[in-house]
């Protein structure tokens, strides 16, 4: 009988070890996401996608679009992303990331990531107009569409 309760002890303990080591790693995703602005960056995309839907979706209420944005918040979107980074990263990487976000690199990185992304989205755009547009003037000089 004394081996069974040494034996539901340990598992105890463990169990209580692993509980804790997850709860700190949650913690400490919730500290990079909250470090990196990942919830307002979400939120900013969020709010252009809603005004890019609004101007195509004129028919739809602007009441509609308005209860629609409310319905998201920062923290949410935080909360969303926790297990995705418990599921790619170990708690090591998590950490590091924190230690690298909280550095005078990790601190410009932060700053100039939505610019460096803006651009490159926009540079994106261009490339495809270009590549559309040769694909478009190749198919009209084999005589696949018609030239206006």
């Amino acid at each position: 009988m004394k081996q069974l309760y040494t034996l539901t002890l340990v598992l105890l303990l463990s169990c209580a070890s692993a509980f804790a080591q997850d709860n700190a790693k949650i913690k400490d995703i919730r500290e990079l996401l909250h470090l990196t602005k990942a919830g307002e960056l979400g939120m900013q995309a969020i709010k252009t996608s809603m005004e890019s839907m609004r101007r195509t979706n004129t028919s739809v209420p602007a009441e509609l679009w308005d209860e629609f944005e409310k319905a998201f918040t920062a923290e949410d979107l935080v909360n969303l992303n926790i297990p995705i980074y418990d599921k790619h990263y170990t708690h090591q990487d998590i950490q590091d990331m924190i230690a690298l976000y909280k550095t005078p690199l990790g601190q410009k990185m932060l700053e100039k990531t939505p610019l460096v992304m803006q651009e490159s989205m926009l540079k994106g755009q261009q490339y495809g107009q270009e590549v559309a547009m040769r694909i478009i003037q190749k198919m009209q000089a084999e005589g696949k569409l018609p030239k206006n």
